[in-house]
């Protein structure tokens, strides 16, 4: 196998992983937005590991009351669009190499 088709590959299967990990991000930012959703489905635990696993810089950035009860997590929503950049970064990779 050709290393540039392994490269390219690899960069393909690497930007569906981002985008994955970017959509669920958003999903779990928005989710957050209403109280009951957090609750039923208890992502307490979830969230606290995922603030902790944050850089420090942006772990509790922009943390606003949402009109529904719940919480917007700016820095939820800024780790999800870095993510789908670096999705996007990896797919202009990828396609370069074939």
């Amino acid at each position: 196998m050709d290393s540039r088709k392994a490269a390219a590959i690899s960069l393909a299967v690497l930007s569906v992983a981002f985008r994955i990990a970017g959509i669920l991000m958003a999903a779990l930012t928005a989710m957050l937005c209403f109280p009951g959703v957090s609750a039923r489905l208890n992502l307490v635990g979830f969230v606290i590991d995922l603030s902790r696993s944050l850089p420090d810089p942006i772990s509790g950035y922009g943390l606003v009351t949402s009109p529904f009860g719940g919480v917007f997590r700016l820095d939820f929503a800024l780790v999800a669009c870095f993510l789908l950049v670096l999705d996007y970064i990896c797919q202009r990779a990828s396609r370069a190499l074939r």
